[in-house]
């Protein structure tokens, strides 16, 4: 049985999972696990143990790489979501080249300051 969307929310996601049927996902670098029942197993990409949590145990996942969360038997998890300002930003900088952002950042930052100053003149 594939993962089970449980619930959702503005910061996070539960999940049912099996044995067998593990959670996997990427580019999570401090985003956190919680273990909600049972007991999860958790292997992250370059590190060398894992990690066992038990209800109510908080795991924040270390690097970006591959992150497999597994039940031992039965439990739920809990999945923090990414800020999404931070998450916006990320994706811009791994779109863009990081001088044509730059630019783009300094002509907002500069848009700005104009309508800021329109705005104080009219008040």
């Amino acid at each position: 049985m594939k993962p089970r969307l449980l619930a959702t929310a503005k910061n996070h996601l539960d999940f049912a999972l099996v044995e067998k049927y593990p959670l996997r996902f990427s580019k999570a670098k401090g985003r956190r696990v919680q273990c909600l029942s049972g007991m999860v197993w958790i292997t992250v990409y370059n590190e060398l143990p894992d990690y066992m949590l038990m209800p109510g145990e908080v795991f924040a996942i270390p690097n970006n790489g591959l992150c497999v969360v597994e039940a031992i038997d039965h439990c739920q998890v809990r999945i923090d979501l990414p800020n999404l300002a931070g998450h916006i930003m990320h994706r811009l900088l791994a779109l863009c080249e990081r001088s044509r952002l730059a630019g783009a950042l300094r002509k907002l930052r500069g848009n700005g300051a104009l309508f800021f100053k329109a705005v104080t003149r009219m008040g």
